[in-house]
């Protein structure tokens, strides 16, 4: 089912939006429709690989690169570089040379450009699109087949189109009728027919609709790229506003970046046109920007939990300066946002007058992640439960990730505390995890590919919208936990009981694994590898606070290591220096706990205190009466008590609580003896905040 706000069904407003434009087919502005996308072609809205960086200038930038692509372009339109008979999965060499024609397409299509309707370029195009419709490249990933060279090839002729120039019939009409045949189909079900897939399959049927001004199949391509413009519990934008591909798997980044940069750049073009969508349809994509997107990005970086196996995939994947030209047309949509989209902007560009972010939390019931932001830091937690699946791995990317949806946590100030940091890193050390540390990557398990669902029950939590409460309750055979993380303003703690393990390996928890960046204050601390605690430990602007007697261990370590360590299809050395920082609860441990609390260096002290941590509750507060608790049992901290296991959180906003495992109809919450029954939430909705009073 779709939704929209309310409960309120999208599906037959956007039905009737593309059977209206058919009715109108006359009134297609179709020139205007290419314009407005050779602008897009222009000014760097274009839809790139995972691991492009965006050009300031794709003019200039075109016309620089001319000379030297038409002096080494064969006399059959070849690159003699190029190895068109390659079917790789991840690397098709072949994709090289429609890069190389968009490129020279970009130059002779723009109006401003200096070479626009060059007749050289022209008779390259040709040459080229000749070859490439003789050779006919396959990938043996249907997603280079059916998405990126398609899309690609309507840049292209688009492009082609805007200069003047024309494609002679006997290479026009077979290239078209292929493009067809092979480009795949948004009208029909799939496993690549859903969600992000579904609209970069109909973005290139809207290149072809344009291209050969045919209205059905621009229809059909603009109805498949706004059906998934809803709220959604299959693939697709969730009701808590995060977003899901390969199943009930959280993809912010990747997945995520392709539906909102589709989204925004269709409903501009279609813009006083009869294929534009409601114009409240244009608030899902908004929202879901300003509520998770941008959010979970941190400087030029996204949080490595919000990008799936993106985290380990290939250098710079996990860049976030590719979201610029979304939030260009974002700020068209809704001018209203204008001055946050602009923010976002200059944070991605590390724009040192950049404004800091917003005060801002929210647990993604739908999603089993939280994330917690502060105008000095943010932090945030992924787990999985049988409701979602665990972070993937596939196309032989992310191999060593399994500990990764295992209460992974991230911190981070300017977005490079862990940014390529993937091939460095001892992934038994998952930051946040409680895990058994073994000696070498064979230990690390490798289960099914492309979405394995958690285990739990009881993961999730609560938020009021600048604090949150988390908790990933593991019940798993031989290792027990349950961990907890409560934000609080500036602070977050992070506490672990009824931790459990087999063998003789010891268990540990990762309190951090980063980038070394400047010096550990206390230095002797580093320099001995320990610190006895309770003490506190400083690093690159955050203090990890320890209250309970024990041992901190860390290390800092020069690493060396490749790419193809976590990517098999890579083969880029990279080196750093990697902080850890873990503490180690021994072999075959029973009933062991942890308590730390992370915040920002520069500000003072935390105030939070540990009420309870034990495998009944765990809760926390600070100075200012702000109360977090996760009850695993009914049971009472302070002055509340609790019918049933769940989520609390009390602060100025009000008293709110949810239910982690999703299966409680009602609850029963007492304050000073005032008893309010609650009708918990059902369907997409189970586990959100519920307000008390």
């Amino acid at each position: 089912m779709c939704y929209f706000g309310g409960m309120k069904c999208l599906s037959l407003l956007l039905s009737g939006f593309v059977f209206a434009a058919v009715l109108r087919a006359a009134e297609i502005p179709y020139d205007t429709l290419r314009e407005r996308i050779v602008e897009d072609l222009a000014s760097g809205g274009v839809w790139q690989l995972p691991d492009s960086k965006e050009t300031k200038d794709p003019v200039a930038a075109a016309n620089a690169e001319c000379a030297q692509l038409l002096a080494s372009l064969g006399p059959d339109g070849a690159w003699p570089d190029v190895d068109y008979a390659n079917r790789h999965r991840t690397l098709w060499a072949p994709g090289t040379h429609l890069t190389r024609l968009l490129t020279l397409a970009t130059a002779y299509g723009v109006p401003a450009s200096p070479r626009f309707r060059d007749p050289v370029l022209h008779e390259a195009l040709l040459r080229g699109l000749r070859k490439w419709h003789a050779a006919h490249p396959r990938s043996d990933n249907w997603w280079y087949n059916h998405i990126y060279a398609p899309q690609r090839l309507g840049e292209i002729l688009l492009l082609l189109q805007n200069g003047g120039g024309a494609l002679p019939p006997d290479l026009l009409k077979p290239m078209l009728e292929r493009w067809r045949a092979e480009g795949a189909d948004p009208t029909r079900k799939g496993f690549n027919t859903t969600g992000a897939n579904l609209m970069n399959i109909s973005a290139h049927w809207c290149y072809r609709g344009i291209l050969t001004r045919d209205a059905k199949t621009l229809r059909i391509g603009a109805e498949g790229l706004f059906r998934p413009l809803c709220l959604t519990e299959r693939e697709g934008l969730q009701h808590d506003f995060s977003y899901h591909q390969h199943g009930p798997q959280l993809y912010l980044g990747n997945y995520g970046y392709d539906w909102l940069f589709l989204q925004a750049a269709w409903l501009c073009r279609f813009r006083g046109t009869p294929l534009a969508p409601p114009p409240e349809a244009a608030d899902l994509a908004v929202r879901y920007a300003l509520e998770a997107y941008f959010p979970a990005t941190r400087g030029a970086w996204y949080l490595f939990n919000a990008i799936g196996r993106q985290q380990a995939s290939e250098p710079t994947r996990g860049s976030a300066a590719k979201s610029l030209p979304i939030l260009r047309w974002l700020e068209r949509l809704a001018p209203d946002h204008a001055e946050a989209f602009r923010a976002a902007a200059a944070r991605l560009q590390k724009d040192p007058k950049a404004p800091p972010p917003e005060p801002y939390a929210r647990v993604f019931w739908r999603s089993d992640y939280a994330l917690h932001v502060r105008p000095a830091f943010t932090f945030d937690v992924r787990a999985a439960s049988r409701r979602t699946n665990r972070c993937e791995r596939g196309n032989g990317e992310n191999s060593l990730g399994h500990w990764l949806s295992e209460g992974s946590t991230g911190f981070t100030r300017d977005g490079g505390e862990y940014a390529d940091i993937a091939p460095l890193w001892d992934w038994h050390h998952v930051p946040g995890t409680t895990v058994v540390d073994h000696a070498d990557d064979a230990a690390i398990p490798r289960r099914g590919e492309w979405g394995v669902r958690g285990k739990e029950t009881f993961v999730g939590g609560v938020s009021d919208g600048e604090s949150l409460a988390f908790a990933y309750r593991r019940e798993a055979k031989g290792l027990p936990a349950r961990l907890a993380w409560f934000a609080l303003g500036d602070a977050v703690a992070c506490l672990g009981a009824g931790l459990g393990s087999e063998g003789s390996a010891p268990l540990v928890t990762t309190v951090d694994q980063c980038w070394a960046r400047g010096p550990v204050e206390p230095a002797e601390a580093l320099t001995q590898g320990r610190l006895e605690t309770p003490a506190a430990l400083t690093h690159a602007g955050f203090r990890y606070t320890f209250p309970e007697k024990g041992v901190l261990h860390m290390s800092k370590e020069h690493r060396k290591n490749n790419w193809k360590r976590v990517s098999s299809t890579q083969n880029a050395p990279v080196e750093g220096d990697v902080l850890t920082l873990w503490l180690d609860h021994g072999a075959a441990p029973r009933n062991a706990a942890y308590a730390y609390i992370v915040s920002p260096a520069d500000r003072p002290a935390p105030t939070l205190r540990i009420l309870s941590n034990t495998p009944d509750l765990q809760a926390v507060e600070d100075a200012t009466g702000r109360l977090a608790a996760l009850f695993h049992t009914p049971g009472a901290c302070r002055n509340l008590t609790v019918s049933a296991p769940c989520a609390l959180l009390r602060t100025p906003r009000g008293l709110f609580v949810a239910d982690p495992s999703q299966s409680l109809a009602t609850l029963t919450v007492t304050e000073n003896g005032a008893a309010h029954t609650l009708t918990l939430p059902t369907g997409p909705l189970a586990g959100s905040p519920v307000r008390v009073r």
